[in-house]
């Protein structure tokens, strides 16, 4: 019982950091949505038509970007006069990639998209505006006489309060920001602002043959956002464009120290842990031959050869490892759990590590099967007369 606890407690600890350090790292990646973190603008500062992107262009970034990003939604904008609301003509990618959900009914389908269906999905603002006590599915857009069909409301996500680099309303340097566009003429774009004002009326682009996107929207590993910005501006200069790109510089830097420091200390603890597991199951199982003298010394005089004393101790190591590895995964969670639930600061969570748990049982029965090679060569080689005469 003294060997099992001890490999119970072991595995425990080895899963322990590893469980707080992965749910950490995806609510991080949560995070990183609401902050903006994993999101990259693009649009072009000075433009006319004829300037602007193309469809094939969004198609070929798609393309060359699909192992770098995760969405990908492009967006023409187009202002209808003396209206609420403006018309975002695009494709499928737009609930990903502007980080939205549908509330209420449902996004256009492909099918839709490609027969240019008189279809639309309306922000929260909108069905809030127009549609008070009234479920919008199926009505036509009010104040708007194209006579498209309501089909999906969107919830306007955590988008619809962040300026274009990706900074809620309320953050002091959104607040800097927009005193710089105000004071200085810095950089403003009346097409990223429409995006982010939670007043648009999704469509299907097909509706638009001639509309040509303005702006596109990426999601991507916040750690590769930097590198992704730099790799984006080269490429759409070289396509001829003059490209002007939001995202928050300064989170994603941080956000990227951060989850490094978090890999190097799940490796580092999880090393740690292992080695300290292995010597507890090896000085254990040691001592438990010394404990165990007197029933080797008797199983030798009733007939027990050498290697069969010294399988059963290599049996009951391996077996006791397996055993205790196994139930010590679970009480590692449960340790996780409790401190999460102790922890004031939202930042810290917790989620099964699938990867070092396995790890950990597996090394751990190795471990006991290798760490039983010493307590059974010692006890294969007492001798029963004088461990009796001892005695």
């Amino acid at each position: 019982m003294l060997v099992l606890q001890g490999v119970i407690w072991g595995t425990a600890l080895g899963v322990f950091p590893p469980a707080l350090i992965h749910g950490s790292f995806k609510r991080a990646e949560q995070d990183a949505s609401t902050t903006g973190i994993n999101r990259v603008l693009v649009t072009l500062e000075r433009r006319n038509r004829s300037e602007s992107f193309t469809w094939k262009d969004i198609e070929w970034l798609r393309t060359n970007y699909v192992n770098d990003v995760d969405q990908l939604g492009a967006y023409a904008v187009i202002n209808l006069e003396d209206t609420y609301h403006n018309l975002l003509a695009t494709d499928t990618s737009a609930l990903a990639s502007r980080a939205v959900n549908i509330t209420q009914g449902r996004f256009f389908t492909q099918e839709e998209l490609e027969n240019g269906a008189p279809v639309c999905v309306i922000d929260q603002q909108i069905m809030n505006k127009f549609y008070q006590g009234v479920n919008p599915i199926g009505q036509k857009l009010r104040g708007y006489e194209g006579g498209l069909e309501v089909i999906g409301v969107v919830d306007g996500g955590t988008k619809g309060n962040l300026d274009e680099f990706g900074y809620r309303n309320d953050h002091a340097l959104s607040n800097f920001i927009k005193g710089l566009q105000r004071n200085m003429g810095a950089i403003r774009s009346a097409p990223a602002r429409a995006l982010n004002r939670g007043r648009n009326v999704m469509v299907p682009r097909t509706l638009f043959p001639e509309a040509r996107p303005s702006v596109f929207e990426i999601r991507a590993n916040p750690k590769d956002i930097l590198d992704l910005r730099d790799r984006l501006r080269s490429d759409l200069i070289s396509l001829g464009y003059q490209p002007v790109i939001f995202t928050n510089a300064i989170l994603p830097f941080l956000y990227r120290q951060t989850l490094d420091t978090f890999v190097e200390l799940n490796r580092a603890v999880f090393i740690l842990c292992v080695i300290t597991g292995t010597c507890v199951v090896c000085v254990l199982m040691v001592l438990s031959v010394v404990e165990r003298a007197r029933e080797i010394a008797i199983r030798r005089v009733e007939g027990a050869r050498q290697w069969h004393i010294a399988v059963q101790f290599i049996i009951e190591t391996g077996t006791i490892c397996g055993v205790g590895g196994i139930l010590g995964v679970p009480l590692g969670m449960g340790l996780a759990a409790f401190r999460v639930w102790l922890e004031p600061l939202g930042a810290v969570a917790w989620a099964f590590p699938a990867t070092e748990a396995v790890v950990m049982v597996s090394i751990v029965t190795m471990i006991g099967l290798a760490g039983g090679l010493l307590p059974a060569w010692r006890a294969m080689r007492l001798d029963p007369v004088e461990v009796l005469r001892h005695e």
